[in-house]
């Protein structure tokens, strides 16, 4: 049902960019899962869950019977003489008599059917298990994609804001150089302070256009990540504080249960244990179970309507294989699977011990992430009032450009610790929900 609802939620948005001018509105939810759907390298993974999944298929047709058909006819154009000696048959002397039909044929049926092989069905336990780590592994590429779209949808998001703080720059340095054009044509200041405005003002377009640029750029890759076309105008609808009153304590026994690399090693510790299993059944032995039937034409030519050279051919028996010289070889891999699982083991506790620290710290990080930025925008509203004030004390002629353009200084390094605690945010959020594993 959730893959039925995913599909059509797919199927709405794509639909949604073709009809309203390929225009597409996008959360960032929306974007991962639209990434998931859309690139080829995600569909090229999943193939190999397929492969695994025949794999295992395979494994348990391997307790099928294994019946087979076969025909042989063979023709002797001359047939090989046989020797008579002496005194036999009646003849005084050794005689050449070529006995037998020039036409052998056969039809048979042959039967192979394994009563009892040593690791015939943790064959199929591990084929299973390896599905279930192929499947791991896919869930693990698909948050590396979701935590990837997500770098690059907060990225869009912060070169947006660093564009329309430029744009506000550019906006506040236009005032400056019109008061100062002004003061100039009145004869209050002297040209050099008109023509620093001027520059100035020029400086800001430029490096509004550079954020621009930057702000296209990577809306691109954001098209790219997701693999939509390129001529799709897409529009953010979240924003850089959308999820500060989602952080809150996750206990690190949560984050265990959720990460994929726990997952896996537990997945490949059972894989081990199935190993180790297997490589001691091979010191049993292996029971088989064999029958055939077979008819026989034997006739001088082709004549394979007459029943009288046809004659019925048939046996069954047993085969018991006892492995010797092979235990001998089969304890290196016992030694081998034993040791794989205390490897397995020892990396499991030390990954274990690695998302405790990585959950404590990522959070730790998140929540001064979060204050740092509640300070730094506090600050960034305090400087837009401070730049009202300077810039009506300006107009009335209380201070020169050159004082006016200090207090612009002490906006501009707001401006930047703003943007670096917001960057700072961004990436902490990420980090934090990636330990959590969120994704």
């Amino acid at each position: 049902m959730k893959k039925i609802i995913y599909i059509l939620v797919i199927a709405a948005m794509c639909s949604n960019l073709s009809a309203q001018n390929d225009t597409l509105k996008l959360s960032l939810n929306q974007a991962i899962q639209l990434g998931l759907a859309n690139r080829f390298d995600i569909k090229g993974n999943h193939l190999n869950t397929d492969l695994a999944r025949n794999r295992l298929t395979k494994s348990n047709k391997e307790l099928l019977p294994d019946l087979s058909a076969n025909g042989k006819m063979v023709y002797y154009g001359q047939l090989q003489p046989s020797i008579i000696p002496a005194g036999y048959l009646g003849f005084t002397e050794p005689m050449k008599i070529a006995i037998g039909m020039k036409n052998n044929t056969s039809l048979a049926l042959d039967l192979n059917y394994i009563i009892y092989k040593p690791g015939l069905y943790t064959d199929i336990k591990i084929a299973s298990n390896n599905l279930l780590l192929e499947e791991e592994k896919n869930n693990k590429t698909d948050i590396n994609i979701k935590v990837e779209i997500a770098e690059v949808y907060d990225n869009t998001l912060l070169k947006s804001l660093q564009y329309e703080i430029a744009k506000k720059n550019e906006s506040r340095y236009k005032e400056y150089y019109d008061l100062t054009k002004g003061k100039y044509s009145n004869g209050a200041i002297l040209e050099s302070d008109m023509l620093l405005a001027e520059l100035d003002y020029k400086n800001a377009i430029a490096a509004t256009e550079k954020q621009k640029q930057d702000y296209i750029l990577s809306i691109e890759n954001l098209k790219y990540k997701i693999n939509i076309p390129e001529q799709s105008v897409v529009i953010l609808t979240d924003s850089l504080h959308s999820d500060e009153a989602g952080i809150g304590d996750v206990l690190s026994t949560d984050a265990l249960t959720k990460r994929s690399e726990i997952k896996q090693l537990a997945i490949e510790q059972g894989g081990n244990e199935l190993q180790l299993k297997k490589a001691r059944q091979n010191y049993f032995p292996s029971l088989s179970l064999f029958a055939n039937y077979t008819q026989f034409y034997q006739g001088p030519q082709f004549d394979y309507s007459n029943n009288f050279y046809w004659a019925p051919v048939n046996y069954v028996g047993v085969k018991l294989s006892i492995p010797i010289t092979g235990s001998f070889k089969n304890t290196n891999s016992v030694k081998e699977y034993k040791l794989k699982l205390v490897q397995t083991h020892f990396a499991l506790k030390q990954k274990t011990a690695d998302i405790q620290y990585e959950v404590q710290e990522s959070l730790t990080r998140l929540y001064n992430a979060k204050q740092n930025l509640v300070t730094a925008n506090d600050n960034y509203l305090l400087s837009q009032k401070i730049y009202k004030l300077k810039k009506q004390q300006y107009n009335s002629g209380s201070f020169s450009y050159e004082k006016l353009l200090d207090t612009e200084k002490s906006l501009s390094g707001t401006e930047q610790e703003y943007i670096s605690a917001v960057y700072s945010f961004m990436i902490a959020k990420i980090s934090y929900q990636k330990a959590v594993g969120n994704y």
